[in-house]
């Protein structure tokens, strides 16, 4: 009786928040499921249904490629520096150094910071700061631009991924550590053989979210680029919000953005599946 109490309290407290994400996510998008369906344009009370024209349509077009590709560009190559920079970050801060706590609040900061004041923030030093260091905006080139936004990206939301790096490297038992020595394993052999495989929930965590995140990647792109210049940096979220809001084509946004979802459903059961597989108890 008292454990079904306690957990009756803790439900309670869940309430306000079940509440709020019903209404706020929940139940938009159920009720915007049948739009996909529909010519609806986003400003008029009635709309036809058109069946699943939406969606062969978005297989046959071609504007949806560039953004695609922008897209995979992006959420990759965020994801894999992300994660070899916090990796590296957090081993070097789990050691003992001299301003520790100076350098590891340098690098949670920037996660106060929202992604559109990170973006004006970092547009004002690439139309000063590199336009006269490189002689171009790393921001205003075609050839540059995704280039520019990793950049923001990274500074933004590098230290989630330190901080979680850095709880698994302190639960990794030092008994292990001790032992691999004993053996003679060298350092890169302690990293490969006991970190790595002592650290799979991190990467887990880590490497699932930053993907899935960076893949759907809005307000930076948004407010950095706009897309720009020329639809050179215009993403897969950039694209949805551009036929919702400026070629009002909602419908056909709703459909673009279902299969994105499902997409990234997708990625992100595979690649929880893959590094539970992995994991190892200690």
């Amino acid at each position: 009786m008292k454990q079904l109490k306690k957990r009756m309290g803790y439900f309670v407290f869940l309430i306000p928040s079940l509440i709020l994400f019903t209404f706020c996510v929940i139940y938009p998008f159920f009720s915007g499921i049948h739009l996909a369906f529909t010519d609806w344009d986003g400003i008029a009370r009635s709309y036809d249904y058109v069946g699943i024209d939406n969606f062969i349509r978005l297989f046959s077009d071609k504007k949806v490629v560039a953004p695609i590709q922008n897209t995979v560009i992006y959420g990759v190559a965020v994801t894999a520096i992300n994660n070899v920079l916090a990796l590296s970050l957090a081993i070097i801060l789990s050691k003992k150094l001299k301003g520790k706590a100076f350098f590891k609040t340098s690098f949670f900061i920037p996660l106060a910071i929202s992604a559109v004041l990170a973006s004006f923030v970092w547009k004002y030093i690439d139309s000063n700061m590199f336009s006269m260091v490189l002689g171009k905006s790393l921001l205003g080139s075609r050839r540059t631009v995704l280039t520019g936004i990793i950049i923001i990206s990274l500074w933004n939301n590098l230290g989630s991924n330190v901080m979680i790096y850095m709880a698994g490297l302190t639960g990794i038992p030092k008994d292990y550590m001790e032992a691999a020595m004993i053996d003679g394993a060298n350092s890169r052999k302690r990293f490969w053989n006991v970190t790595v495989p002592m650290l799979m929930p991190s990467f887990t965590i880590c490497i699932t979210l930053t993907l899935t995140s960076s893949l759907r990647e809005f307000g930076t792109v948004l407010a950095a680029t706009g897309g720009g210049p020329a639809g050179s940096s215009e993403t897969v979220a950039i694209l949805i919000y551009n036929y919702m809001f400026k070629y009002s084509r909602a419908g056909y946004a709703q459909a673009v953005s279902l299969v994105f979802m499902a997409f990234l459903v997708i990625i992100g059961l595979a690649l929880t599946k893959f590094f539970r597989s992995k994991e190892i108890e200690a």
